[in-house]
């Protein structure tokens, strides 16, 4: 008896780690773990027979001793179609969310952030401070992170909107590309506040991977749950 315990222990224990392991994967997985179980399965059960047929008959075996390896398998197979349904949920719900991201495209959003993509046309941001200023600075960066324009912002806590015309600090246009905003606003102790930005620009396509779909505005990745609003583009 030993030897199909042994054999039965050793199968279900190494389809439910599997099991566990590719739980959160493609359904492919779940299929493949499922594959692995029948094929350990049978297994058992035939070196249950062939015990069976070659007992002592005056010491046959406990029927308990194989009914809980049963039972085992039977706990494993429920883990593996619980996991393969629950990857068919995730996978409708990736398919929802990015038949849904793709009404986005074409409109004008706020979305909650601080990158943006200049294109040759005025961009526009807003940012609100958590408490009164002694200044306010918003400075525009291009993408290795050096400052090439600074404006001058409002101190009060009301939402403000800016305007960034595209020149930078020596009146040469900026080239078109990936730029963010920081804004420098001291307290009256001069620490630094953390202020909320957002950013304005139009959805250009979408990106999925990962079960993640991304908005695309321009270069600048935006996720779904960031924006703040959306709207068609003013007629022209």
């Amino acid at each position: 008896m030993t030897t199909i315990n042994t054999a039965a222990q050793t199968a279900a224990t190494t389809t439910a780690s599997t099991t566990k392991t590719t739980g959160s994967s493609a359904t492919s997985s779940s299929e493949s773990s499922s594959a692995k179980l029948t094929q350990s399965y049978d297994s058992f059960l035939k070196l249950l027979t062939t015990q069976l047929q070659n007992q002592d008959p005056l010491s046959p075996m406990e029927s308990s001793e194989f009914t809980n390896q049963l039972v085992q398998f039977s706990q494993v197979e429920q883990q593996i179609s619980q996991n393969s349904k629950l990857d068919k949920l995730v996978s409708l719900q990736n398919n929802n969310q990015t038949q849904a991201s793709l009404g986005f495209i074409g409109l004008d959003v706020e979305a909650a952030g601080n990158a943006f993509t200049y294109d040759g046309k005025p961009v526009k941001m807003s940012y609100t401070l958590p408490e009164t200023s002694t200044s306010t600075k918003i400075q525009i960066k291009n993408e290795k992170g050096v400052t090439i324009q600074t404006l001058d912002g409002a101190r009060t806590t009301s939402r403000q909107e800016v305007t960034w015309d595209g020149k930078k600090a020596d009146g040469s246009v900026a080239e078109p590309g990936s730029y963010s905003m920081t804004v420098v606003a001291p307290k009256s102790d001069s620490k630094l506040m953390t202020a909320k930005t957002t950013v304005f620009g139009r959805v250009s396509g979408i990106e999925a991977g990962n079960g993640v779909t991304t908005l695309m505005m321009g270069k600048v990745p935006v996720k779904m749950e960031d924006v703040i609003n959306a709207q068609l583009p003013a007629a022209a």
